[in-house]
């Protein structure tokens, strides 16, 4: 009977890629293998109903080629707001061994490894790019994922968690986070991506005593609920059980950590762990049954999925608060959920960008920027609209301030590597407390300067510069440079529009942390645009691809001289980590000022 529940979930995967084959034409030339990574990804990261995964995307994801290194699949985690790396392998078996498992993580973490040292040698051109420009984006707030997926089944001679402890040790990094998922793992993913729905229509729990709650009026009560019967509500349901929780469950180390040691020791379960929110349209007692209409955990998505994954048969309880829904809308019942789920999660870690969700000043900024074009989510999971499809038309908060901390405050480096600077009332304010529609107008086009670089100038510069001698040097550092290329055009800008001076550059870069400085910046006068040329036009295309090449070609300079400096002193510098320093960006400008001043100048006369 075993076998052929094992053989059944590698059928029903199969089954799966063969239903993607019919979805996305051009997976139907594509192996069974190839995707098989297409599915994991689909079903493992893209759950939500809010992300939008297109054929275009699979082209970039899956990297499963000749001389990949060891790497399927190379993505940044479209649920995260620290855009967490994930690097995964995939293996469409019908059966695997220990050993097979352990040699493909061990292959991630050399491939992990040699790029993060720049040892690009045995990777395909395509490979390198696509870790070296998602590498670019990893901050000291994001976490390195690897994923390894099999349509095998698990078997009993197979030690996951020792599997992941070698990994560990082989990667020696604390922002690491290792998962192995088998072919009922993987059915699961599918099953719960599949099931997405905005509550449970019906469900009940178990409490420990029919005389043991406490009433608030008819709209709350708290009770001791059993740990069992919230598994078998995951069970059935999977994550659509937190579908109006602020997230799904996210790895969280420290935090899933300490719940599993909890779960250990039933008895003081209950004295630390804070328990579990409900929201429902209604709730009724019926002895030791709470039996609920319409619901949604809205706080303590990290413990339910640890208790769903929990194998101890063990029952014990654990306090619950159960809320019922106010308002006679679906909109007033929405944003109720909502105020009940942030206050909620107020004492876990849950991101800024959530507590911020319906903060005054966002939704007016939503306002300002949908009068110029433009969708901006104020809260995860709201669908974007038709309209607003093209990836610069729509965009949220974290990405508003990181462009802005590049742009405005040019902090290209601090944008990339600590964006929750943001969240600093220095940034946060003239961002979102100021003028919102010259903000929103700016943000519109930084949107598109995002777009362009990511979208049409890469690959562009990849063409003219593959036959350069230093071809590699400069290719790399391109890929990395997002974010001083997007700082470089707006001061650019603003210095070609007389809104800074000379005075103002040789300032900024002799002392960009000057409280002078940051007045200066800050201040965008009466700017109305940031290029003085029609966005998403020929010829603001040609200022970026211009002004992009400008900053690029003297920071390879300086970096290549840097560089050499460093080897004659037995050391190592990568342009990754050159870039990982906003002093090397004002060293640029220090060094090539001159040059750099009569690239924006000839660029804009030539318009």
């Amino acid at each position: 009977m075993t076998g052929d529940i094992k053989m059944d979930n590698y059928d029903y995967i199969l089954d799966k890629i063969n239903a993607l084959k019919g979805i996305y034409p051009s997976l139907r030339s594509r192996s069974n293998d190839y995707i098989f990574s297409a599915l994991c990804v689909k079903a493992n990261f893209y759950k939500n109903p809010a992300l939008v995964l297109n054929e275009s995307d699979f082209a970039e994801i899956i990297v499963d080629s000749p001389n990949d290194g060891g790497a399927d699949i190379l993505l940044s985690d479209p649920n995260s707001e620290d855009a967490d790396l994930v690097i995964g392998q995939s293996k469409f078996y019908k059966t695997i061994t220990s050993e097979q498992v352990l040699n493909a993580m061990r292959k991630m973490a050399d491939f992990y490894k040699d790029m993060m040292a720049g040892n690009y040698e045995q990777i395909n051109s395509f490979v390198q790019r696509r870790f070296v420009t998602l590498n670019s984006e990893v901050s000291e707030e994001s976490k390195i994922r690897f994923v390894f997926y099999t349509s095998a089944p698990e078997k009993k001679s197979i030690d996951k968690a020792k599997i992941e402890n070698k990994f560990r040790e082989l990667i020696n990094s604390s922002s690491v986070e290792v998962s192995i998922l088998f072919a009922n793992d993987i059915k699961k993913e599918i099953e719960d991506a599949e099931a997405q729905r905005p509550t449970i229509e019906s469900g009940k729990v178990s409490i420990d005593d029919k005389d043991n709650y406490l009433l608030y009026g008819d709209k709350a009560i708290i009770v001791n609920v059993s740990a069992r019967s919230i598994k078998d509500l995951y069970a059935r349901h999977g994550t659509n059980l937190l579908s109006l929780n602020l997230r799904y469950h996210i790895n969280g180390g420290k935090i899933d950590k300490a719940i599993r040691e909890s779960i250990k020791n039933p008895e003081s379960f209950w004295l630390k762990n804070n328990g579990l929110t409900i929201i429902c349209d209604n709730f009724r007692l019926d002895g030791c049954e709470v039996h609920l209409e319409n619901f949604s955990i809205v706080n303590g998505g990290q413990t339910t999925y640890i208790l769903s994954k929990s194998k101890s048969s063990n029952d014990f309880w654990l306090s619950c608060k159960i809320i019922k829904t106010s308002g006679t809308t679906e909109k007033e019942k929405n944003d109720f959920s909502l105020e009940i789920a942030k206050a909620a999660n107020a004492q876990k870690p849950i991101k800024d960008a959530d507590l911020k969700a319906n903060a005054s000043e966002q939704r007016s900024f939503a306002q300002a920027m949908r009068a110029v074009g433009v969708f901006y989510q104020t809260k995860r999971g709201e669908k974007i609209e038709s309209q607003f499809a093209d990836s610069y038309l729509h965009t949220k908060l974290l990405d508003i301030g990181k462009l802005c901390l590049a742009a405005i405050f040019q902090l290209p480096c601090k944008s990339r590597l600590k964006p929750s600077s943001v969240y600093l009332p220095e940034y946060y304010d003239p961002i979102f407390n100021g003028n919102q529609s010259q903000i929103a107008q700016i943000c519109k086009e930084l949107l598109y300067i995002d777009y362009y670089f990511k979208e049409k100038f890469l690959s562009k510069f990849d063409r003219e510069n593959k036959d350069l001698p230093d071809a590699s040097d400069r290719t790399s550092f391109a890929h990395i440079a997002r974010t001083i290329c997007i700082a470089f055009t707006a001061l650019a800008a603003r210095y070609y529009q007389d809104k800074l001076t000379d005075k103002d550059i040789t300032t900024l870069i002799s002392s960009p942390t000057s409280s002078d400085v940051y007045k200066m910046l800050r201040n965008l006068d009466d700017m109305k645009t940031l290029l003085p040329v029609k966005i998403n036009t020929d010829a603001y295309d040609a200022i970026l691809y211009k002004l992009f090449g400008a900053i690029i070609e003297e920071g390879v300079t300086i970096y290549s001289l840097k560089r050499d400096d460093n080897e004659h002193n037995n050391k190592s510098l990568t342009a990754a980590n050159f870039l990982k320093n906003d002093e090397n960006y004002y060293l640029i400008l220090q060094k090539r000022w001159s040059t750099l001043k009569r690239e924006i100048q000839k660029t804009f006369d030539e318009v």
